[in-house]
């Protein structure tokens, strides 16, 4: 199905983020223009169109899978969650917004629960949040300062030191705050660990550095470094149901872990498929 999303006389259009409902009925994607769109694949054709942020929205989600609840992320540092039952697209209103990353956020991932969400950001960190804990507005104009006090560019320079802040910014709600892993180049991903076989227990992500690194969600503890790729790994995939990850990188190659159900993480093996 191929679904246009703008006009032949628009340019510079670009989706940076696609998320597919549980049902497989709907696609909701985010764009450089900062808006939200939602597709109806049966149909056809735009349902919704969201003008949500004020930077671009690299990430989207649904919160679970009823489909109502959206999350969204973007450069402007800020999480927001939809709710499409009260949702105007002449006047959009978000029901709640996250704050305290000091940059662009490169991905977001739901727990699936429609309560705890995480975020990745080009300020080398990935925070946890709970929905029923929105930001105020103290926080809101503190992650929008530290945004315009970032003169650096993440796709090809390296991280200066002043980005590497570990106190927290007023306002913020975050639950916790997770850091070990390098968030450069590239749109990084990060996401919970599967709920059958881990319990949900880990954030896992691909790294700037070449690897795979592994938090414990409660202590914000790092539990595993996966090395053996050569360049930035930007995507990561833990199998719902098997003892398997599979990440991919800028070498060029994809890679499968194998995940052993002992304690630590240190003792997986490396199964490479190039």
């Amino acid at each position: 199905v191929c679904v246009c999303v703008c006009s032949p006389d628009e340019r510079r259009f670009c989706v940076f983020s696609l998320a597919a409902s549980t049902d497989g009925k709907e696609i909701l994607g985010g764009a450089n223009d900062g808006c939200l769109y939602v597709f109806d694949l049966e149909q056809n054709k735009r349902t919704l169109k969201i003008d949500a942020h004020e930077d671009d929205v690299n990430a989207v989600a649904f919160a679970d899978s009823s489909s109502q609840l959206l999350f969204s992320g973007s450069d402007d540092a800020v999480c927001k969650v939809w709710d499409r039952r009260s949702l105007r697209e002449d006047r959009p209103q978000a029901v709640g917004q996250l704050a305290g990353h000091r940059d662009g956020i490169t991905f977001i991932h739901s727990k699936g629960d429609a309560r705890y969400l995480i975020s990745n950001s080009k300020d080398q960190s990935i925070k946890l949040w709970d929905i029923r804990k929105f930001s105020p507005k103290e926080g809101l104009a503190a992650s929008r300062l530290a945004v315009t006090q970032q003169n650096w560019d993440y796709r090809w320079q390296q991280v200066p030191q002043r980005a590497l802040k570990r106190h927290k910014l007023t306002g913020d709600t975050s639950v916790m705050t997770y850091r070990g892993h390098g968030v450069l180049h590239t749109l990084i991903r990060c996401r919970f660990s599967p709920e059958f076989s881990t319990g949900q227990r880990y954030i896992y992500s691909g790294c700037s550095t070449g690897k795979i690194i592994i938090y414990d969600v409660l202590t914000g503890v790092v539990v595993s470094r996966l090395s053996g790729h050569d360049a930035c790994v930007r995507d990561v995939s833990w199998h719902p149901y098997e003892d398997k990850i599979i990440s991919s990188s800028w070498d060029g190659a994809v890679r499968m872990w194998e995940h052993r159900q002992t304690h630590p993480l240190e003792e997986e093996r490396e199964r490479d498929k190039d």
